[in-house]
């Protein structure tokens, strides 16, 4: 429990908000969970269950319970799920927690409390028991180290489904986020991107309950193309600059190379050379027309 929190937080509260859908082999476990974790909060809060268009018996439990409840007539997405409950909340610091049981609950009051010193905190997969199937470490390692080295940040878990962040700090980039799976990664890219402070704090990570609804193919996919998108979007340099000097290198080498050999390569120097020039020019384009939409927006 937060000792000392801020006027803020204390004011305005607390919300959190759960995406559901079809968690009914494990939600009454992850309610129970949730209740005994908050039931001494003293402050303001709001817990809000998003039922994502749920065809088994997720709604009749929610039923039972005391917590706001909001449904989507048709399965929207992850994404459009976590929006919602932004959208319907008016806590001034949000909690999502996924409702399949992977994530303790227990650990909210925790996360919440480092909130009065950072934008957004994170709970990352890196605490003593972790049950990340072997088959997704992969690639989750390979995208994380990408999405790191796009933001020039070390970033410990990029798509943690249990998160604290600041309803100042993701308002302005509600926008770009999609209604998938990749919310979470945009959001962590988003925040790193834009200079936010971010803190991540190890949990444990279970076995989830029922099924899950993650496409390893098509979701990696998307996070790699959003990944890309989300920097070009708010930080346009960190793409365009590494590729204007891994061209420009390319062109070095193949001069150098062509002269060994007594054969000058004039043609693809060129090319290669004015291909980084053209990155470099775009690069300054983009990041002119992003900071002014920042200036009149």
């Amino acid at each position: 429990m937060p000792s000392s929190p801020s006027d803020l937080i204390a004011a305005k509260g607390i919300a959190i908000v759960a995406p559901v859908f079809n968690e009914g082999a494990g939600l009454k476990s992850f309610v129970n969970d949730l209740h005994h974790a908050m039931k001494d909060y003293s402050f303001p809060l709001e817990i809000v269950f998003i039922d994502d268009g749920s065809t088994d018996d997720t709604a009749a439990i929610l039923r039972e319970e005391q917590f706001t409840v909001i449904q989507h007539e048709t399965n929207r997405g992850y994404g459009a799920a976590i929006k919602t409950g932004i959208e319907n909340t008016s806590g001034e610091i949000i909690v999502i927690i996924d409702a399949d049981g992977t994530y303790p609950a227990d650990e909210i009051p925790q996360i919440v409390d480092h909130m009065d010193r950072y934008d957004m905190v994170v709970g990352a997969r890196t605490g003593e028991v972790v049950n990340i199937p072997l088959l997704r470490r992969p690639a989750k390692w390979l995208i994380r180290l990408f999405a790191a080295w796009m933001v020039r940040r070390s970033i410990p878990d990029l798509n943690s489904g249990l998160r604290a962040f600041r309803r100042g700090a993701v308002e302005p980039i509600v926008r770009l986020l999609p209604d998938g799976f990749s919310l979470t990664t945009t959001m962590t890219v988003a925040f790193h991107t834009q200079g936010r402070k971010v803190y991540y704090k190890p949990i444990s990570y279970r076995k989830r309950a029922g099924q899950s609804k993650f496409r390893p193919f098509a979701d990696t996919w998307n996070m790699i193309l959003l990944i890309l998108r989300t920097v070009v979007l708010i930080r346009p340099l960190n793409v365009f600059i590494p590729l204007s000097l891994f061209l420009a290198g390319l062109a070095l080498a193949v001069l150098i190379i062509s002269k060994l050999m007594g054969q000058f390569m004039d043609a693809t120097f060129i090319v290669l050379m004015m291909t980084s020039i053209q990155m470099f020019v775009l690069g300054l384009i983009a990041d002119l027309i992003v900071r002014i939409n920042l200036w009149t927006h």
